[in-house]
């Protein structure tokens, strides 16, 4: 161990706890370092100080190497949350340095970067607040290396998506422009609900809402939800309303345009106010969405009806078409911003449906035809008609959760007409949201005690996924096993355990099909749906089955308390006392909820009348109370 002078060791000390790498950093390099000019105060309470600080530190230890603090300064603003960042071998094509491997060389001794774990020429910050402060110190410059050090490295490494945002971040940060705001959504759009694990997103975000409000309006949605998305509620629900705000000011000169923009966010504040069980702001939300969209209704049905060819025509004719050209002059000059790319794909964020290649008509201006027009207005109808369907799926559920049980099966059905309607003429772009009203149904029904009328509701589902999944198995497979999973469920409620047993079996071996491939994700649904057979032969008493089932479905989730709980039962059918009463005890520990559900389970009549069972009912009923 090095021997440091005492003046080194008591500076070191005064270093505020918290800051054991900044500790290190100082007794490697204390020999480049003139500690007088250094003062380490109680800077972890003042910001501003604390980058002084390290900035001071860097120029004492580089301060023969300027090429070296150049270096990092460039550098500081590459992610280095990325795997592939940051790429040496990219840094020393962009560089023109002819001492850059040298460079490199001293970076690595003083210690400020360090090579990835497990990754061949790839290298970061060892320390997160030297490239924090590196970083507000970069200019222009810096970002303009950045995007010439992603050119060169997406060549060499084939990039990918997390590259193209890096490059769409340092284009923000050189020029926040409206071709820009395109690039963001088409991105955004492109990320998958789980893959929010950087912040670039919102920086791109923030970089672009300096834009005027039709530009900014969609930043705001994306924004809230992203935001929503990393579990950021509150400011996802600030940006929504001011997303809300914006659009609502844009829809008094231009409200055919903007409205349904107003609808949509309010289905994405809906939702968010689900997530956060406010089901009462969130039926009065998905209310005002399903004004919006009647509204939009009663504006267009005059032009959009599907019997537009036996309308007459009059003063309203001319307005439309008015207003039309002012559309088609708006998106002549905003087409990017207007149309997003791809937007009838379907997106975790709610955009809009529109067919591009109908909305191609209004780019080149040939929509004024009345024949393109009338093939575009049937469209947008029906679309329209979706999306009041859509948000009365969403008002069921709520209407659901606040246990109003007729109004939710009435929103269902009215629901479920429409879409039914519409996906004769659509059914790539219907058929899933169709089963979705169709699932919803099955699952109000389910909560009703109604198994009669859920049954056909899932089974008429499970037939729509099924014709998807032989299209696209790696997007529907998983809602197929899910679906025979609760049809599963409903047919021992009706007894019909040969169809259960079935049903099971099938889900089982789809499921293991997916665990070859994604075993973190499906290996505790293996174990759910064994648990259902466990319990399902647990009703037949046929104990041999439910054991079989049951040890399996505990051996790959040892914690869970409906699988403890089945295998009480099955101790206690089987007259194994002692081992029934220590499993519901370990059931009770976990969930109390299961005191009410043992009193009145026959399964446990065995065991009833031990004073051992009423003992641990009694006694975590006092508990519970």
């Amino acid at each position: 161990m090095p021997r440091y002078p005492n003046k080194i060791i008591e500076f070191v000390k005064k270093l505020p706890e918290g800051h054991s790498g900044l500790k290190k950093f100082i007794k490697k390099n204390y020999q480049k370092i003139d500690f007088d000019k250094l003062k380490p105060l109680d800077l972890i309470k003042d910001e501003i100080k604390v980058a002084k600080f390290y900035s001071q530190l860097i120029e004492e230890i580089l301060s023969s190497n300027p090429e070296a603090i150049e270096l990092l300064k460039n550098l500081s603003v590459i992610n280095i949350e990325l795997d592939t960042n940051i790429d040496r071998k990219s840094v020393e094509t962009l560089d023109n340095s002819p001492n850059i491997k040298e460079i490199f060389k001293v970076l690595l001794e003083i210690g400020i970067i360090r090579k990835k774990v497990d990754k061949k020429e790839v290298y970061e910050f060892s320390l997160g607040h030297i490239q924090e402060v590196l970083e507000t110190q970069s200019d222009e410059k810096c970002h303009e290396y950045a995007l010439k050090y992603y050119e060169i490295k997406t060549k060499k490494l084939n990039g990918n998506l997390q590259d193209n945002i890096e490059i769409l971040f340092h284009k923000v940060k050189l020029n926040p422009t409206v071709e820009l705001v395109n690039e963001f959504l088409t991105v955004a759009n492109n990320i998958g609900q789980f893959d929010f694990s950087h912040g670039r997103l919102i920086d791109i975000a923030l970089g672009l809402i300096v834009l005027e409000e039709k530009y900014r309006a969609p930043i705001l949605v994306m924004l809230g939800n992203i935001l929503s998305m990393i579990g950021n509620p509150e400011d996802a629900e600030r940006i929504f309303l001011s997303a809300i705000d914006i659009y609502k000011n844009l829809a008094k000169k231009y409200y055919r345009i903007y409205l349904p923009y107003i609808a949509t966010i309010q289905k994405n504040l809906g939702e968010l106010y689900i997530d956060l069980k406010r089901f009462e702001e969130a039926e009065k939300i998905y209310s005002d969405a399903l004004s919006s969209y009647r509204e939009i209704k009663r504006q267009y049905y005059n032009i959009y009806s599907p019997r537009f060819d036996l309308k007459e025509y009059n003063v309203l004719e001319k307005s439309y078409f008015d207003e039309l050209k002012a559309y088609n002059e708006l998106l002549e000059r905003n087409y990017d911003v207007f149309l997003p790319y791809e937007p009838s794909t379907t997106s975790d964020f709610g955009n809009l449906f529109i067919d591009l290649d109908l909305l191609e008509d209004i780019k080149n201006g040939s929509i004024d035809s009345l024949d393109n027009y009338k093939k575009l207005a049937k469209m947008v109808y029906d679309m329209y008609l979706v999306d009041i369907a859509k948000t009365q799926s969403s008002l069921g559920i709520i209407n659901t959760k606040l246990m109003k049980f007729e109004e939710a099966e009435k929103i269902h059905l009215e629901a479920l007409k429409i879409k039914r309607k519409i996906a004769k003429n659509y059914p790539d772009q219907i058929l899933p949201e169709l089963a979705l009203t169709l699932l919803d149904l099955g699952d109000l029904y389910a909560i009703l005690n109604k198994f009669e009328d859920a049954e056909p509701m899932f089974n008429k589902a499970l037939e729509i996924y099924k014709k998807l999944a032989e299209q696209n198995p790696e997007v529907y497979m998983h809602n197929v096993f899910i679906i025979q999973n609760s049809l599963g469920t409903i047919y021992s409620k009706l007894q019909k355990f040969g169809d259960a047993e079935k049903i099971y079996i099938n889900a089982l071996k789809i499921l293991k099909i997916l665990a070859k491939d994604d075993p973190k994700t499906y290996t505790y649904n293996v174990a759910d749906v064994q648990n259902n057979l466990g319990n399902l032969f647990l009703t037949q008493i046929n104990l041999e089955q439910a054991e079989y089932y049951l040890n399996k479905a505990i051996k790959t989730d040892p914690t869970n308390s409906n699988i403890l709980y089945n295998l009480a039962c099955l101790e206690s059918l089987k007259n194994n006392q002692t081992k029934a009463l220590d499993l519901l005890k370990k059931v009770i520990e976990i969930d109390k909820e299961y005191i009410e559900i043992a009193l009145s389970d026959k399964k446990f009549d065995n065991i009833r009348d031990l004073s051992e069972f009423k003992e641990l009912i009694g006694k975590n009923q006092r508990a519970s109370s």
